[in-house]
Order: structure tokens, then sequence, then C-alpha cells
């Protein structure tokens, strides 16, 4: 079982990530949008001026840098069941957390953006702002958990 976010919902960042890649790339190759900004503004030559160069590589960058993260977001599931292990994304770590199924003591929903999962004294939560609730409930009863009474 593999939970994805929703694509239809990453459309606006990889829009805003080519939006910034090409706004970036065009004032560095002179192009058009460039000419349109020279007619309002006293635009010199690209790399007359460090500021204004500087600028529009980190611009170029941050698109770049979106487009990479949308992108990731789109293929790479948030969290994936493949025999007994479960493989979880989360902002603590850098990598996967890959950890066995039979590990875990407990799942709380946290604040409905967070699903935080409980391994004996390490917990990890989960973003899950964008996966449907549906697939969310297929994971609650696929896992499982035993009462505590």
């Amino acid at each position: 079982m593999q939970l994805y976010r929703d694509r239809k919902k990453q459309l606006r960042p990889f829009l805003s990530g080519i939006a910034l890649a090409y706004v970036a790339l065009d004032n560095i190759t002179s192009g058009p949008f460039r000419d349109y900004l020279s007619q309002y503004f006293d635009l010199q030559e690209f790399g007359s001026n460090d500021r204004e160069e500087y600028l529009y590589y980190m611009i170029l960058f941050l698109g770049i840098l979106q487009l990479v993260v949308t992108v990731q977001s789109i293929f790479l599931p948030v969290i994936e069941i493949i025999d007994s292990k479960i493989v979880l994304r989360t902002k603590e770590k850098i990598l996967s957390v890959v950890k066995d199924t039979s590990e875990i003591s407990n799942i709380e929903m946290k604040e409905d953006n967070f699903l935080r999962f409980t391994f004996g004294e390490k917990t990890y939560n989960v973003q899950i702002a964008e996966v449907p609730v549906i697939e969310i409930d297929k994971l609650m009863n696929l896992i499982n958990l035993p009462e505590e009474e």
C-alpha cells in the first residue's frame, strides 16, 4: 500500500517553480520579459549590477528547488507499506524511516495535518495535509493496532 499526496494540489507549487525559473532565466539571457521590464525601468546589461545578478541567480535557485521538491512530492509516497515494513517520509529525518509494522505501538492524528507514529520510545510525525482521507482510513484498517485495556 502506498499513500501519495494529492497530485492536483501539487499543480500550484509546480507552476510557481516554473514561473520563478522562467523569470530568472529570461532576465539572465535578456529575453522578452527583460525587454518589457526595460521599457519601465532603467535596466542595463545583465551583469553590470552585482546585486541584480545575485538576485536572479537566487530566484533561479529557488525556482529549481521548488520544481525538485514538487516533482519529488508527486512521485514519492508519503507512507508505504511493503510486506511487514513501513516506510515514512518525515521532516525529522532526511532519509525515509524504515521500520517493521509490528514495532508500531501507537498511531494518532495530530492537528489534522500530521499522523504521529510511535515505535517504542521513538516518535515520527508524517505530514498528511494533502493525502486523501479515504487513503488514511485504509491505512489505519490495514495496520489494525490491538486495543489497549
